[in-house]
Parts: C-alpha cells; structure tokens; sequence
C-alpha cells in the first residue's frame, strides 16, 4: 500500500473519541440498520441473500454475528457489497463478528472484544452523531460462563 491509501484507509475508521462534534441522543434523520445472525457464512446461498438484502435496501449499518468465516473471505464479501468495515475474531469456534459501513459514513471504534463493536456513526450529511453498539453472546447464564 502507498503512503496515500494508507491515509485514506486511515480517515475512514478512526479509533478513539472525537469530541469536535456534540452526541445526539436520536438521529436526526432515519438511517436502516441491518443486524443478522447468519449462524455461518458458508452456503453460497448466505451471502447471496446478504447481497441482494443490502442491494435492496442499503443500510448504513450491517453488524453480523457468527458468521463463521476467516478474515480475507468477509474482507472479499465487504469489497464485493463495496461497504467499508471491520471485523472481530471471538474465543474458539470461529464466531467472528463483522461490521460494515457505507463509505458515505463516518465510523469512530469506541471499544471491542469477542462479543461486542462499540462505535460512533457520523453520516456525512448529518452534524450530529451517535453510537452504536452490536453484541452478540449466550442467553442462558451458564453457556456464558462457558463461551
């Protein structure tokens, strides 16, 4: 990579706070979010129902939680659907939690573990932002203490 898309690559996922613009409590504008479990980004039949839902509707949002699939394929899929984003490798099992972006949004990463994306969202339209926060984990007490 040169020195350029380095910088690029740098502007559009910016770690940290940034506290030049005020938190809105609600958006000021509807934006769609998509949030799925897809249990495995195996079948050729997944990803394609993933594409054609954010063809469909483009969301500015995608958190994805167990999508079984190693790091370069869900790079592929977020170049494919031409979305930035970022992805989190969890404990075991390959659960990997993926979020992706519209590039006409701003994403700042707050925090992270195997569980959760913790991020403020600015569209580039829009002065205010708010923050997001996917996570996925067990619901019975004892599987997580397990998991």
């Amino acid at each position: 990579m040169d020195e350029d898309s380095v910088h690029a690559a740098k502007k559009k996922l910016q770690v940290g706070d940034d506290h030049s613009n005020s938190i809105s409590a609600v958006p000021p504008r509807a934006m769609k979010i998509l949030a799925w479990n897809c249990q495995g980004m195996g079948p050729p039949w997944t990803v394609r129902t993933l594409t054609e839902t954010m063809r469909l509707h483009r969301p500015g949002l995608v958190f994805i939680s167990e999508t079984k699939c190693k790091a370069r394929r869900c790079d592929r899929i977020k170049e494919s659907l031409n979305y930035h984003g970022l992805g989190v490798d969890s404990i075991g099992n390959g659960r990997r939690l993926l979020l992706f972006w519209r590039k006409d949004i701003d994403v700042w990463l707050q925090s992270f573990s195997a569980h959760h994306i913790d991020v403020m969202v600015k569209p580039n339209d829009c002065p205010a932002r708010w923050r997001f926060t996917g996570f996925s984990g067990y619901s019975e007490l004892a599987k997580q203490k397990e998991g």
